[in-house]
Parts: structure tokens; C-alpha cells; sequence
């Protein structure tokens, strides 16, 4: 495929071409694991992520099957790496709104959650990703530092007994109205009992 280690070329499509494929084009080293990686996203976010398999991914990037073991290992590794980017654009997401307090941070932990739904929901599951992973782990490691620094500096928290008992009862509040809009569970609650209302209204009054 490459005249040499730092690019890998992409083949030229069949004749009559493949929809979606890229047009011939070399991909350096470091772009070739972006190029996957952007791959592996459009499809969770499309199909969901149980759709995402090595095959699929690189087919969508343009190149072979093998050329994302390099970079990765196995899908596992994929996923994880792309996970690891879920956490880091989280804790992006997370910054701005913890200087306005407790409501603010979990209405833009939903909102990530709403924006990226395929991401979100592979970013909490470790039947797909390798926790383990140093990466991974340092990423949702700084998530996670955030969200007990706010809860640490609410005033009256949660009646729980334990800083653990406060911090899993005001999470699971949190990311259970994430989960729920990015399952449409949300959505058919405003079609039900909405009275007009739109899905940030209805987050906004959940968080109160």
C-alpha cells in the first residue's frame, strides 16, 4: 500500500467506484490514526455501537483492514482511543460551566450527552473499551476530578451520609436524564406531558 513507513496510500477505487470511498491519496503516519478515528465516530454516531467492526472502519477510512493495527492493536483499542477523545471533549464541555455552579455543569454534561449520543454512550461501556488503558484512564480520571469538585463545593449537596453516597446519588441524577434523552425516553415524555415544552426546558426542570 506505502512507497514507505510514513504514509500509507490508498488504493485507487474499483472501476464504477465504491460510494463513500475517498479518492486516491496517501495519509501520513499521525493522519492515518485521525483518519480512523473520525472514521470509527461517524459510525457510532450513525449506527450505533454495536455497528462499529475493524472492516467497517477502515472501509469507511479508505484503507485496509490491517492498517489500523498499528495504531490501535484491535478494535478494542480503537474504541478505547476514541472513547479517550469522549472524555477529553467532555471535560472541555465541563470547564465553562463549573464556574457557574452545580445546575450549569450537569446541564452541559446532558447536553454533550445529546450532541454526541453514539460517543457518549460507547464513552460507559466497558464491554466495548479497555478502562485499563492509561489514556482512557487519566481522561475519565480528570472527568471524573471535576464533577467531586463541584459537588464539593455545593452547599447542601445530598442528604446521603458519605461524600460517595452524595456524589453517586447527584451523578446517577445527572447522567440517568443523559441516558434517558439520549435513548428518546426524554422525548416521549415531552410528547406525553410536555405542554410545550423543548428538551433543554425540560432538562433545565429536571435539574432544578
Amino acid at each position: 500500500m506505502s512507497s514507505s513507513h510514513d504514509t500509507v496510500t490508498l488504493a485507487p477505487p474499483s472501476s464504477g467506484g465504491i460510494r463513500g470511498r475517498p479518492s486516491p491519496k496517501a495519509y501520513h503516519h499521525g493522519d492515518l490514526r485521525v483518519a480512523l478515528l473520525r472514521a470509527a465516530r461517524s459510525i457510532v454516531e450513525e449506527q450505533g455501537i454495536a455497528a462499529p467492526g475493524l472492516r467497517a472502519i477502515t472501509r469507511r477510512a479508505g484503507v485496509s483492514s490491517a492498517a489500523a493495527a498499528p495504531h490501535f492493536g484491535n478494535l478494542t483499542g480503537l474504541l478505547s482511543a476514541l472513547a479517550t477523545i469522549g472524555y477529553e471533549e467532555l471535560a472541555a464541555a465541563l470547564a465553562p460551566a463549573m464556574e457557574k455552579g452545580a445546575h450549569a455543569t450537569g446541564m452541559a454534561y446532558v447536553r454533550f450527552a445529546i450532541l454526541n449520543p453514539g460517543l457518549f454512550t460507547l464513552m460507559f461501556r466497558s464491554d466495548a473499551i479497555d478502562r485499563g488503558l492509561p489514556a482512557l484512564a487519566q481522561a475519565s480520571g480528570r472527568t471524573s476530578d471535576m464533577l467531586t469538585q463541584v459537588i464539593g463545593a455545593m452547599k447542601k449537596p445530598h442528604a446521603a451520609r458519605t461524600r460517595a453516597g452524595t456524589r453517586a446519588a447527584l451523578w446517577g441524577r445527572v447522567h440517568g436524564l443523559a441516558v434517558l434523552a439520549v435513548d428518546g425516553f426524554l422525548d416521549m415524555l415531552l410528547a406525553r406531558d410536555g405542554a410545550g415544552m423543548t428538551l433543554e426546558e425540560l432538562v433545565e426542570d429536571a435539574l432544578r
